[in-house]
């Protein structure tokens, strides 16, 4: 893996505030967001998809019905060496990167998809939404 600091500050901002408006009030949420290389995370895509190639993000939610006041969303993985490249090839820095992938993993988490080019505009527009509310270029 290539030397990348982690933005947490901006992890943390964007996961707080995703939790506050999308979810309804009275418990505790939690998530877990892993930051890989480019060969966990094909081993990751193996695994969960069978593919053999790395995407930028996986998001693996977890199904509960606990009527606990904790809630556990699920897992966000992000490969670090495709947000480098990433942000190489969109012309924007490695932070705004990582920002769109930490929503875009919370999103799904959240049961938003982009597999029909309909519900990819839906997502990309709350995307595009929440980074604009947290000013993140």
């Amino acid at each position: 893996m290539r030397k990348s600091r982690i933005p947490r500050q901006l992890v943390n901002k964007i996961a707080a505030h995703i939790i506050s408006h999308y979810l309804p009030p009275g418990k505790d949420y939690n998530l877990a967001i892993y930051f890989v290389n480019r060969a966990e995370m094909i081993c990751l895509n193996k695994r969960f998809f069978n593919r053999k190639y790395a995407t930028d993000v996986i998001a693996a939610p977890i199904e509960t019905t606990s009527s606990l006041p904790v809630v556990m969303l699920g897992e966000v993985f992000i490969c670090v060496d495709t947000a480098l490249d990433q942000a190489r090839e969109y012309q924007h820095s490695y932070p705004a990167e990582i920002a769109l992938l930490v929503t875009h993993g919370i999103l799904h988490l959240l049961g938003y998809s982009d597999i029909k080019t309909s519900d990819k505009k839906i997502m990309q527009r709350e995307e595009s939404k929440i980074l604009t509310k947290l000013r993140i270029n």
